[in-house]
């Protein structure tokens, strides 16, 4: 039952995430799309919400790792790692010191390893949701920094994360804003294995009346240390290329970010204020 509980409301808050990426590339010119983005981004709000109550209900707590070999901890190390990496879905534009960007997130990564997972003691699942409450706040000279608190579906797992991002170049009218970013992610919670990732990126960003593309490149180290067993420490570090939108009017901000991360994909979308 808690299974059947956690697939409805982890449906329900997808669909809010995929069914606004429809709404943006179908009708990325028709100013309809803006009243169905509400309807949309309410729905997803609310299924996010839930699924941070309810997400236990398919996860599993990684108990079993002395299990694997070395190769397999290392494979699953990089995809969880991959997953777990910060992504900060809003574009490098600085919020000014005294900008919010406040929102409900909801990221989803399809894994490669996913027998490896649950043969660790994880979820029977490729693909893990992380719903997010994510918080930026804008600061003096160019500076911003984000942070946020999740859990993760598949493992019983807490995820906290943080950045700090710096605009080098302004958006100006005929020039687009680049900045740069560093940032850091680490689990909680697993007993047999501490990981964590450290990252810095590159992005480019341009506004467009209230809509804002953005698209970047960057560097993700993963560590994960484990605490069974023979297996030794792994450290891998893979290279990310992103591009997303951020959509404000309104009360409400939209933002959608596609991700490659190594071999692991990841889609993410959100939901609030910024101001």
């Amino acid at each position: 039952m808690g299974d059947l509980i956690f697939l409805n409301i982890r449906a329900q808050a997808l669909w809010g995430v995929h069914n606004l990426k429809n709404i943006i590339v179908n009708n990325f010119l028709d100013q309809k799309w803006i009243s169905a983005g509400i309807a949309t981004g309410r729905v997803g709000i609310l299924g996010t919400l839930a699924a941070f109550a309810c997400i236990s209900a398919n996860a599993g707590g990684l108990d079993n790792l002395s299990t694997l070999s070395q190769n397999q901890f290392s494979r699953l190390s990089k995809d969880i790692g991959a997953a777990a990496a910060y992504r900060g879905v809003t574009p490098g534009n600085g919020l000014g010191i005294t900008g919010f960007d406040v929102g409900i997130e909801l990221t989803e990564s399809k894994i490669e390893n996913s027998s490896i997972l649950k043969r660790a003691g994880g979820g029977d699942t490729s693909n893990l949701f992380i719903p997010k409450l994510h918080i930026h706040k804008g600061l003096p000279a160019g500076f911003d920094t984000g942070a946020f608190v999740s859990r993760i579906s598949g493992l019983d797992a807490s995820l906290i994360g943080a950045e700090v991002r710096y605009q080098i170049m302004e958006d100006g009218l005929t020039t687009p804003s680049v900045a740069l970013r560093l940032s850091g992610s680490k689990t909680t919670g697993i007993s047999q294995v501490n990981l964590s990732t450290v990252a810095v990126d590159a992005m480019v960003s341009k506004k467009l009346t209230f809509i804002t593309p953005y698209i970047g490149i960057g560097s993700v180290r993963i560590a994960s240390a484990p605490k069974v067993g023979l297996l030794q420490n792994v450290s891998a570090t893979d290279s990310r290329v992103f591009v997303g939108v951020n959509m404000n009017f309104l009360t409400t901000n939209f933002a959608l970010e596609a991700e490659k991360l190594g071999s692991v994909s990841s889609i993410s979308g959100k939901i609030g204020l910024r101001f």
